[in-house]
């Protein structure tokens, strides 16, 4: 028997069997420990996943290694002051000198409109480079700016890589065209994880507030990420070095289940105690089995 053909047999013998008629999905899921720190070193072992009340076969279940394609827009508007430069401007620069090795990623802004300041790199010293350049000015576009760097992203992305939306906010007045359920679906599409930092103590109004809070939210939990609020700008660098574990978090699930159900309401537990596991809204189809490493 050639290597080859030894290789293949042995995935097959390996492999879970997957019933006929079945579905093979798969979705990135994160695992935090109580302290929001990574989880690693979990098995398809100890792991057990329900589907809408229904225990569901995991077929694969190992990190997710592939590269990061990581767009951040960042607040720039007038409102922000003199913190982006004391505070922001670091704390970004801090999340991208920890992006994990092989990541890429872009620097957007939403003063005045949004506008990339920086395209897809993996020099880690372009973003301190490009947010130092920029002047806070004009008014905050956010709720626009996550619809253009979601699409931006999808265009531009490699093929195979895991995008990333990861978006630093202020409540300030805000003067998107887009309304919050259209910013809330465009700037999830193609989008594997989105991370939101909001600082509150701006001047908006309530509208504006509730606005960017139900954008921000609807988009992490459609992709199983994280949006935090903290009371002050210097509470940005805590919150992106929490977002920087969320990065190297992931687990890739392939789990075998019915066809054409409408809802799909997923639950996974972990035989690690304390362990918390943050699922996206949607999975999608395999075409076939994932299989396991050798």
């Amino acid at each position: 028997m050639s290597g080859l053909t030894l290789a293949v047999f042995l995935l097959a013998q390996a492999a879970p069997a997957v019933a006929p008629g079945s579905e093979v999905r798969a979705m990135t899921v994160t695992l935090l420990d109580e302290k929001g720190n990574e989880v690693t070193d979990v098995t398809a072992s100890d792991v057990a996943l329900v589907e809408n009340g229904v225990a569901r076969d995991v077929i694969s279940f190992k990190p997710d290694r592939r590269p990061l394609s990581v767009a951040i827009l960042v607040d720039s508007s007038a409102a922000v002051g003199s913190a982006y430069r004391l505070n922001v401007v670091d704390a970004v620069s801090g999340l991208v000198a920890r992006l994990p090795e092989g990541a890429r990623y872009a620097v957007w802004t939403t003063g005045d409109r949004p506008t990339k300041i920086q395209d897809l790199t993996d020099d880690r010293q372009a973003a301190v480079q490009a947010l130092r350049r920029v002047a806070p000015q004009g008014g905050n576009y956010v709720l626009d700016g996550v619809a253009e760097v979601a699409a931006d992203l999808r265009k531009s992305a490699r093929e195979g890589t895991r995008t990333v939306v990861v978006v630093v906010t202020f409540t300030g007045p805000e003067f998107s065209s887009l309304d919050r359920w259209r910013a809330a679906e465009d700037g999830a599409k193609g989008v594997a994880l989105f991370v939101g930092v909001l600082v509150e103590g701006g001047e908006a109004d309530f509208e504006q507030r509730t606005n960017v809070h139900y954008t921000l939210d609807k988009i992490s939990s459609a992709t199983g990420g994280r949006y935090e609020t903290v009371l002050s700008a210097m509470g940005v660098d805590t919150a992106l070095r929490k977002a920087s574990a969320l990065l190297r978090a992931g687990y890739r699930l392939s789990y075998a289940t019915v066809p054409d159900l409408k809802k799909r309401r997923l639950e996974l537990s972990v035989a690690r105690p304390g362990t918390r596991a943050l699922l996206p809204a949607e999975t999608t189809r395999d075409a076939a089995p994932a299989a396991p490493e050798l």
